[in-house]
């Protein structure tokens, strides 16, 4: 089940995932023949793209040229084996992909995580006062006894599903599109009314409405994932590798990026422009010393 979590996840954006393929496809018609110094390899999941056009924006601010290979999860690790890409930044760790990294051991090396404590979850509004999945009960007339779900994302639901049969709670689940949420999650905030989400992060949504998330203390979701930067054992560039090894991003600013390209178009220029805005993310690069 876990191996099918990404493809499962990134049914929940199939707007800006088609934005992505045509991307992929351009990039496919422009760079084919292209010689550059990383080969950047992602999905078209939103969190993993925007991962690596970070990653590019920051190559190139070093001086170095890069290209971005855009594929499904299964040819994504199969390029990253037969050195067609450098480096991938989306390798879930330790339960989504964990055995497709086992599969070509020999052949990459993993410099460890990117972001980290990634998970699935309950999200409700920072005016809230209640901090704890078990807690649901005491406060279901304030959510009227609901939990919206995405109606895309089946493992949301099945852990959602699971979380209410475990903390024995009288809620019932509302399916709603990914586009629908926005509009019931604003109509919400707006009436300062209480509502509870079943998210995953990293997700634009959390920033974009100021949601937390509650306390699983039976952990029934998937939580405490990171994502991971993997090589290609063959990439030999010291002073690159150096860079990956110390590249990370924090899971709020991912959620502010993933945000910004949710709302706007997927533009390498937001990214550049957001890079600008924080550029602790360089920082954090260039202070640890190797």
């Amino acid at each position: 089940m876990k191996k099918v979590v990404i493809v499962l996840l990134s049914l929940a954006l199939l707007v800006s995932c088609s934005k992505i393929r045509q991307k992929e496809n351009d990039i496919k018609k422009n760079n084919d023949n292209e010689v550059c110094d990383l080969k950047i390899g992602c999905t078209t999941y939103i969190s993993s793209y925007i991962q690596a056009v970070l990653l590019s924006e920051i190559i190139d601010r070093a001086g170095y040229t890069s290209k971005i290979i855009i594929d499904d999860t299964d040819n994504m690790w199969k390029n990253l084996s037969l050195g067609k890409t450098d480096v991938i930044l989306s390798s879930w760790i330790p339960t989504i992909d964990t055995s497709r990294r086992a599969e070509i051991q020999s052949l990459i090396k993993d410099l460890g995580s990117n972001c980290r404590n990634l998970s699935n979850g309950i999200f409700v509004p920072e005016y809230t006062s209640i901090g704890f999945l078990n807690e649901l009960n005491e406060y279901r007339d304030n959510f009227s006894n609901v939990i919206y779900v995405c109606k895309q994302s089946d493992l949301t639901y099945k852990e959602t599903k699971n979380m209410l049969e475990h903390y024995k709670l009288n809620y019932y689940i509302q399916p709603v599109s990914y586009e629908e949420l926005d509009t019931v999650i604003k109509k919400s905030i707006n009436n300062k009314e209480w509502i509870a989400v079943a998210l995953w992060t990293p997700n634009g949504k959390i920033n974009k409405f100021n949601l937390r998330q509650l306390r699983d203390s039976e952990n029934i979701f998937t939580n405490n994932i990171d994502t991971h930067t993997i090589i290609n054992n063959d990439f030999n560039n010291n002073k690159l590798i150096n860079i990956l090894d110390n590249y990370n991003i924090r899971k709020c600013e991912l959620n502010e990026l993933i945000n910004l390209m949710t709302q706007n178009d997927i533009e390498k220029k937001i990214v550049t422009s957001w890079l600008d805005n924080n550029l602790q993310v360089i920082d954090r690069i260039y202070s640890i010393k190797k």
